[in-house]
């Protein structure tokens, strides 16, 4: 017992620098091996922050090309006619649409058998759902010409500055002569109606 305190007494110093350096080793490992901790947090942080942006910038460039794409869509709709004069259910609505449509007949060389036209027909899409804002002339044309002509017809008519469908055509060879054609035409015409009180409140 003696031996011990006197060791002790003389080793006091020595013990209890030891234990100071055991402590701060200990106190040390556990700091660094907290900011190991925080450092492997951090960049996993980081790492998911990074992901996030790029499927942000993803996000961002798909809704641009998407942007883009409306855009160039929407300058190749073609504007409804505006007739400017307030005429609504004749065919004064459609101005020279009608006359365009004939003049595209002859223009092209084609033979014209008949024509017909039926205003704000019920089962026109358009005009069955905005029957306030639009207009509409169902015109049935029946011309005989040969393959030319009929390309060129049509071609006139896709190429046309205002809206019109092109709801229905039967083309099919003439018995009587197969270089000509037997076309048969439905034609859409559309036209904006003037927006008074009235019409608004439908």
């Amino acid at each position: 017992m003696q031996l011990d305190e006197k060791f002790i007494k003389n080793y006091q110093e020595v013990i209890i620098g030891a234990l100071i350096i055991v402590i701060a080793l200990v106190f040390g490992v556990k700091q660094v091996l907290g900011s190991a901790s925080k450092i492997s947090k951090t960049k996993l942080e980081h790492k998911k922050e990074a992901i996030k942006l790029k499927e942000i910038k993803k996000q961002v460039t798909e809704a641009e090309k998407t942007k883009q794409k409306l855009a160039a869509q929407q300058s190749k709709i073609k504007p409804v006619f505006d007739p400017k004069n307030g005429a609504e259910d004749s065919m004064a609505a459609f101005g020279g649409m009608f006359e365009d449509i004939i003049d595209y007949v002859k223009i092209n060389g084609l033979k014209l058998r008949s024509v017909d036209y039926f205003l704000n027909p019920q089962d026109d899409p358009i005009f069955s759902q905005m029957p306030t804002l639009y207009n509409v002339a169902q015109v049935k044309i029946f011309v005989i010409g040969d393959y030319t002509q009929v390309e060129g017809l049509m071609r006139d008519l896709t190429l046309y500055p205002y809206f019109i469908n092109i709801a229905e055509i039967s083309i099919s060879p003439y018995e009587k002569n197969r270089q000509y054609l037997l076309c048969y035409l439905t034609l859409n015409l559309y036209s904006k109606k003037v927006q008074g009180a009235s019409s608004i409140m439908n």
